[in-house]
């Protein structure tokens, strides 16, 4: 799937967990803080949903952090290490620790559970492509769902029925926040 399919997944993903993160972490913050944490939250499920990624040449990842490109790009293919489960467990042992050392600061909470669920989107909209992913990495197979073409008019379809879905959730969510 294209940047524009993966964002629109993320923001969907981001807002199906919103009522979780926000009854969870984010009620017992005044209106305006909770307001800048949604924002860092669905910044980094933006993020997060680029990231996998950042495994291909010319991603949209792998020039925004060209480093990290150099770090993951020569050694791993696309659609490997960093779209398994591996991968993903790894980053969530990562934000664990962070967030323990930093006490559970609610801006690392919100940064790492948007930038979790972009990456989980990621991984579940690339399932459903011809190429599939290796979601059991390292042991080498691919699991596709379905046989969605990349830049297909399908997925074209598909980003535009994301795209109403996030609207409408946006819209309901600030309706659900008044």
């Amino acid at each position: 799937m294209v940047k524009e399919t993966h964002t629109k997944g993320g923001y969907l993903f981001a807002l199906l967990a919103l009522p979780f993160i926000d009854n969870e972490y984010l009620s017992s913050y005044e209106l305006i803080y909770r307001f800048i944490l949604l924002i860092i939250y669905m910044y980094f499920s933006y993020i997060g949903s680029v990231i996998p990624d950042i495994d291909m040449r010319n991603s949209y990842a792998s020039k925004t952090f060209p480093k990290v490109y150099k770090l993951f790009g020569s050694r791993f293919r696309h659609r490997s290490f960093t779209h398994s489960l591996l991968f993903l467990y790894l980053l969530c042992y990562l934000s664990n620790i962070i967030l323990k050392y930093t006490d559970n600061n609610i801006v690392f909470i919100s940064s790492f559970s948007g930038l979790i669920i972009g990456c989980f989107s990621h991984m579940m909209l690339d399932l459903f492509t011809k190429e599939g992913i290796e979601l059991l990495y390292p042991i080498d197979i691919n699991f596709s769902l379905m046989p969605i073409k990349t830049n297909s008019k399908t997925e074209k379809l598909i980003c535009k029925i994301l795209n109403f879905i996030v609207i409408f959730l946006i819209g309901y969510r600030f309706y659900i926040l008044m």
